[in-house]
């Protein structure tokens, strides 16, 4: 088993699975989930100043200023490590002035960078579709319901995000490409970066993750 705090980063595209791999590995680990995306549409529903300029930047699928999001993210971080529990970030840090950042307040134990061909990742994240009451995640392409635009499990609606779009998409994932190559070289210099090929899918990816997690 792994210590208590253990410490995860999940880097990867939009549309590379890190959000069905973390809350897989927190089931497993007990580790909580810490997602920047949820973290923003937090904030964003609560109207505030910065939850509007954060609404107005997601929106147009640019990143988010490395201030911002520190700021954003800091509390969140500080009171699990307060609390001495183990996390998962997912979609945290961007840019090597974020990992600097992470880096005063916790070192990560484990950094896994989940790879995918552009054109699936957008596919994956065009095509998603949430349940508007249990909250479960179909796609078009990938995992139908049972009937279109209803839910498995309580008959209710389908609903597709405003960001999840193919311009948006597009753009969010040559930034990322664009941004991230810096932040990967970081974490490769300290030998705690481990490359995941998830062009195939979670159930081929989660057991080379737990084997390489629970080999540390």
């Amino acid at each position: 088993m792994i210590k208590k705090d253990y410490r995860i980063v999940l880097l990867g595209a939009p549309g590379s699975g890190k959000g069905t791999l973390a809350q897989e590995l927190t089931k497993r680990y007990n580790l909580k989930h810490l997602s920047t995306g949820d973290i923003f549409r937090k904030v964003i529903t609560k109207n505030s100043p910065l939850g509007q300029q954060l609404k107005n930047i997601v929106a147009t699928g640019a990143l988010v200023s490395d201030d911002i999001t520190n700021a954003t993210i800091k509390t969140e971080l500080l009171e699990l490590i307060n609390n001495h529990a183990g996390f998962i970030l997912d979609g945290y840090p961007r840019t090597p002035t974020q990992a600097d950042f992470l880096a005063s307040i916790a070192q990560p134990d484990l950094v896994l960078l989940i790879d995918v061909d552009r054109e699936l990742a957008i596919k994956r994240i065009v095509g998603r579709r949430l349940c508007s009451k249990c909250g479960a995640i179909y796609n078009i392409y990938f995992k139908k319901p049972k009937v279109d635009n209803i839910c498995d499990n309580d008959g209710e609606f389908l609903i597709q995000r405003k960001d999840d779009n193919y311009e948006t998409i597009s753009k969010r994932f040559d930034l990322y490409q664009e941004v991230t190559s810096k932040l990967v070289e970081y974490y490769h210099n300290s030998k705690k970066l481990y490359r995941i090929d998830a062009n195939n899918g979670i159930d081929a990816v989660l057991p080379e993750i737990i084997k390489i997690i629970e080999q540390e």
